[in-house]
């Protein structure tokens, strides 16, 4: 059924998905994942009742849906997918979060985009990516800026997101698996930074393949009727902990040995964590969440937390 571990094609790939109590939204998401993929795996982290049975309306020969009995994180249900789907005989599998919708073509124009770039890196090349337009929360779609390619399909890069990955069994082996004990947030950064460890590079399709929403993004005027508008990311005060001690892992591991990418990282940290204190409504939560971040990264207190913020 498989290609060979370096050539994939649309028939041998396994879409994998992470679900978390996904709306209606997400689950028409979902929906051109499954109409698009031989095979998907749902991993579902123990979403609200209601949500699962959506989800077991999914269910058929193409749709496999496994239900963790607790939420176990985004790393964690990723690996289960991936091993979820090696039972099945997948050998290449392409990771994608609830919120990420493709298009009927997708999965075609990445396999060729592959051969493309695997034809100029050989087996150094490690992850390839998909380009994306960004979703607001409004259901608005902002157009994906195209970077300066000269013509080419694909890029070299340092990062790429999870959503939209395309990896073999082969390479997942030898990088590992995804780091559990990070729960959620900055997995695919340490996912990354351990293949360029290995030797393996990053590419991302210079054409956008799917639309992501990249967290809450909205538009908000930054001053009271006067000012521009400008896009920000809204999240919880629990995903800022997340952001900020998974970050400071992070610098620890990798800042000897990256310290531009670690550095890059660092700023967009800082950016997301001055926007949150300066703008969003929950200022003392968020403090309290950056305060727990700092305090339990230096003492080495990783996984998921299961305390209060406020």
């Amino acid at each position: 059924m498989n290609a060979p571990a370096d050539e994939p094609t649309p028939a041998g790939i396994c879409a994998i998905v992470i679900t978390y109590n996904p709306d209606n939204a997400s689950l028409d998401c979902i929906q051109t994942i499954a109409a698009a993929a031989v095979h998907t795996v749902i991993v579902d982290n123990r979403s609200s009742e209601p949500c699962v049975q959506k989800l077991r309306e999914l269910s058929s020969e193409k749709v496999s849906l496994v239900e963790n009995t607790s939420n176990t994180g985004v790393a964690a249900g990723l690996n289960l997918g991936i091993r979820t789907g090696a039972g099945k005989g997948y050998s290449w599998f392409l990771l994608f979060d609830q919120d990420t919708r493709i298009f009927p073509n997708t999965i075609q124009n990445l396999v060729q985009i592959h051969a493309d770039c695997f034809s100029a890196l050989g087996p150094k090349l490690g992850l390839l990516g998909c380009g994306y337009h960004n979703k607001l929360h409004d259901g608005t779609v902002v157009d994906a800026a195209v970077p300066l390619s000269e013509g080419r399909l694909w890029l070299a890069k340092e990062f790429i997101i999870t959503s939209g990955t395309l990896l073999s069994l082969e390479i997942f082996k030898t990088i590992g698996p995804f780091r559990e004990d990070f729960f959620v947030d900055h997995v695919d950064h340490d996912y990354c930074l351990r293949a360029r460890r290995k030797g393996f590079i990053l590419a991302c399709t210079t054409l956008p393949l799917m639309i992501h929403r990249l967290g809450i993004l909205r538009t908000k005027r930054l001053w009271p009727v006067f000012g521009p508008k400008k896009v920000l990311s809204f999240y919880s005060p629990l995903r800022r902990y997340y952001q900020l001690r998974n970050f400071l892992f992070l610098a620890r591991d990798y800042g000897d040995e990256f310290p531009q990418s670690i550095h890059f990282i660092r700023d967009l940290v800082r950016r997301e964590i001055r926007l949150a204190l300066k703008y969003d409504d929950h200022f003392l939560r968020n403090l309290t969440a950056v305060i727990l971040a700092v305090r339990h990264s230096k003492h080495g207190i990783a996984g998921k937390y299961s305390g209060r913020i406020l």
